[in-house]
């Protein structure tokens, strides 16, 4: 039986960067859980809508919740109004953390019974993730 985890949802400008993002994490997945594009895969322009981020929290929701990741600018825009008009359907909350860290740090944390909102804190403490320790 397939466990109920909270589903991702990655929105970037670049349909292409938000799938790299999605693939590279996938290594990291410990469990089965929807990871899924909201930018716009059907076609190689740049940006989103609200359309593809509601269609992309659909496929990610098991039922569980979506963490939403965006880039910047009108992702943002769209992700904030696909939530609003899911609200009675998905719950669902934006990761305020780097994008590509974020979603790798959630991805490698999503298991058992972790909640949307111990999944938000674990993305969003990413940001404060130091790559280089000085001496």
């Amino acid at each position: 039986m397939k466990k109920k985890l909270v589903g991702i949802v990655v929105v970037s400008h670049s349909n292409r960067l938000a799938e790299e993002i999605i693939n590279f994490s996938k290594v990291l997945q410990q469990e089965e859980f929807n990871i899924e594009n909201g930018g716009n895969v059907r076609q190689e322009v740049y940006g989103t809508s609200a359309e593809n981020v509601k269609e992309a929290m659909k496929k990610a929701d098991s039922g569980k919740g979506v963490l939403i990741f965006v880039d910047m600018g009108s992702s943002v825009f769209h992700a904030l109004n696909a939530i609003k008009e899911l609200k009675h359907e998905i719950r669902a909350e934006i990761a305020d953390a780097p994008l590509v860290e974020g979603v790798i740090s959630a991805v490698a944390a999503n298991f058992d019974n972790v909640t949307l909102e111990e999944l938000k804190q674990i993305a969003e403490e990413s940001r404060s993730f130091k790559k280089v320790r000085s001496k």
